[in-house]
């Protein structure tokens, strides 16, 4: 049997290890690669699957194009034939920003993002800032720390006291929840804190339930306990942190009385938890939930400014981990100066997709490409920004699947799966290591791999300057800055390559701020209309708050390819009775964007006042996203979810 090389191409966490296997039958398997120093052997079911969607039934070989609403076969020929005329119309007659490109992360390796090179070459277009994702909280650790790093999770077990704020590993980290659970086996203590009783709070030393949107307050009062306790690390403080005494004397605003009643929990739990916290070594691990509320970036720099304050930060054992963007940096993600033609690009915001849309008369969007993402699919307020996206001139989607996006189109590109593709991956989030990956088998035509095709449309177009080499040559020039540690492409191809040198982040205390220091005050929030210390924005709460979180199998629909189930919906059971409902039964949610029919589940697990469903849910199946609001945080314009409230109507 065959061994190839493999990493996992899902925009997770862990960005998992595998060894790939073909026996004399060409059948394959995906094991964890038990020698990698991060994945050792262990991966999750989602990882697995991607054997499933390989040879999925319902997978498309062949270009599609939508004649009279149907859709036909063409050939790649005359696919790339009509994307270069349209794409020389557009620019000639509009401007080459006329175009917009929306993607996301849903497959992950560098060469997956050819299209944003091709574009460039193009002379620039309409791309998409903010997100759905980690935006909010990205901005806030830059506000504080100029960068976003994060400790590896080996550095965990020299904590004395762990607090999982805002995450469920259990659902999205298989990594850090097996960290987790040996970090409690050798008698440290492990604290979640979550709106939801999850299953990773369950196998945790302490549970602490907080009212949702209030984390900031909670993180407020515990760091007000510490001041006035004196807990404080003030050596610390006076070398490495800049903004302590304005961000103190804005905390003297705030009663510690205000602030548990905000959060919903008691003084003496925070009194407690506080102490734990600032008397020994502790790291937080930070969820992407937490900054999904209109406040959420003071969230993060709450959280950063208490770590800054114990001295929390920089050591063995003591960190605020939220991601680890190493190889950004360090890699040259555009080795043919691609940025140098691309004079037209402007920016939308994802948050405000169908408003930019609508008002940019002058300079409308006539065409839209779609890759790695499913935007109709996990938008918020969907029937509004669907409304938006069918009024574009011609819609384009590279997918392996007839997705909820691709519906939409008027060309659907297939595209390979990570099996067939050569290329590099890294992750941002934790994993540290830069991964080879192997092409096992051929896709049934070359054209479906995306390096490819772009390359043929460029000769199509007779592009300048485009890159016309191969696959090896293009990689080889992306890791040439690592020659300076003589690391090179063979060096990733056959060993472990990890590039975050340090294991505990910012262990050497230079910041990369403008006063080289954590900056609680930070001037360049100021600059940009905010805060320069982080404040406690109060949530305007209506009536029933929908929360959507991450499902343990499934990174939204990609991997229920086959269900066709009414979505659920996680009910408290005192809300249940409020209002007579029945396990299993269909009720109607409806917030002031849409509604959908959904199936109840009784549950503890949920607070008084909220219902919590799964992003995996597709728009057949009652997708939440049709009743979220398309606003954004109060930074980094991350999509705040989960500031959307609902009504619930018997059926």
């Amino acid at each position: 049997m065959k061994r190839f090389s493999h990493g996992c191409t899902l925009d997770c966490f862990d960005c998992c290890k595998f060894d790939i296997y073909i026996d004399e039958n060409n059948i394959i398997q995906i094991k964890g690669d038990k020698n990698h120093p991060y994945t050792r052997g262990i991966i999750c079911s989602k990882g697995k699957k991607h054997l499933d969607r390989l040879n999925h039934k319902d997978r498309i070989y062949n270009p599609l194009k939508k004649v009279d609403g149907k859709w036909i076969e063409i050939t790649f020929d005359e696919a790339i034939s009509i994307i270069a005329d349209k794409l020389k119309f557009y620019k000639e007659n509009y401007n080459s920003n006329s175009i917009a490109h929306y993607y996301e992360s849903g497959s992950g390796g560098v060469l997956k993002s050819i299209q944003n090179i091709f574009f460039n070459f193009y002379g620039g277009i309409t791309e998409f800032e903010g997100g759905t994702c980690w935006s909010a909280g990205n901005k806030a650790q830059k506000y504080d720390f100029g960068y976003v790093k994060g400790s590896s999770l080996d550095d965990m077990m020299n904590s004395k006291n762990i607090i999982i704020w805002g995450r469920n590993p259990y659902n999205t980290f298989i990594h850090l929840m097996e960290t987790i659970l040996r970090a409690k086996k050798n008698g440290i203590k492990v604290t979640v804190i979550d709106p939801i009783y999850t299953e990773t709070a369950k196998k945790v030393d302490e549970y602490i339930r907080v009212n949702p949107s209030t984390d900031g307050a909670l993180c407020m009062a515990m760091t007000k306990v510490i001041i006035e306790e004196d807990l404080q690390d003030k050596e610390f403080i006076n070398k490495y942190v800049k903004g302590y005494d304005e961000y103190k004397n804005y905390l003297d605003t705030l009663s510690i009385e205000y602030l548990c009643k905000e959060c919903g929990v008691d003084i003496d739990t925070i009194k407690r938890i506080s102490r734990v916290y600032a008397k020994k070594s502790s790291t937080i691990y930070i969820g992407y939930g937490v900054q999904k509320y209109t406040n959420g970036g003071n969230t993060i720099r709450s959280i950063d400014a208490m770590a800054a304050i114990t001295g929390n930060i920089g050591k063995s054992g003591a960190a605020v981990n939220y991601a680890n963007r190493v190889y950004p940096d360090i890699l040259n993600l555009d080795p043919y100066n691609s940025c140098d033609h691309a004079d037209n690009k402007r920016y939308f915001n994802v948050h405000s997709f169908a408003d930019d849309v609508k008002n940019s008369n002058e300079e409308p969007i006539k065409a839209i490409f779609v890759t790695k993402a499913n935007p109709l699919c996990r938008w918020p307020n969907l029937n509004k920004n669907i409304k938006a996206f069918s009024k574009i001139e011609f819609k384009v989607c590279i997918d392996m699947f007839m997705t909820d996006t691709a519906k939409h189109c008027d060309l659907f590109i297939p595209c390979t799966n990570t099996l067939e593709s050569e290329d590099i991956l890294y992750s941002s989030m934790c994993n540290p290591y830069i991964i080879y990956n192997e092409k096992i088998i051929d896709p049934k035509y070359k054209l479906m791999d995306e390096y490819y095709f772009f390359m043929e449309l460029s000769k199509r177009m007779n592009m300048k300057d485009y890159p016309l080499v191969s696959k090896e040559e293009y990689l080889r020039e992306i890791v040439k800055p690592l020659s300076k540690w003589n690391i090179e492409i063979d060096d990733i191809k056959r060993d472990y390559v990890n590039m975050a040198f340090d294991k505990v982040a910012w262990s050497d205390k230079v910041f990369k701020t403008s006063s080289k220091k954590i900056e609680i005050y930070s001037d360049n929030a100021k600059k940009d209309g905010l805060s320069p210390i982080p404040v406690y924005i109060k949530s305007e709460k209506d009536d029933i708050r929908l929360i959507t979180t991450h499902e343990k199998n499934s990174l939204f629909t990609q991997h229920y390819l086959d269900d066709d189930k009414i979505s659920i919906v996680y009910i408290n059971i005192n809300l249940a009775k409020k209002y007579k409902l029945l396990e299993d039964e269909i009720i109607t949610l409806k917030s002031r964007n849409g509604s959908i029919d959904t199936k109840v589940k009784i549950t503890d697990d949920v607070a008084d006042d909220v219902v919590h469903m799964y992003t995996r849910w597709a728009n057949k199946d009652g997708n939440p996203n049709f009743l979220t609001e398309d606003i954004s945080s109060e930074m980094g314009g991350q999509v705040a979810y989960n500031e959307t409230f609902v009504e619930i109507v018997k059926k």
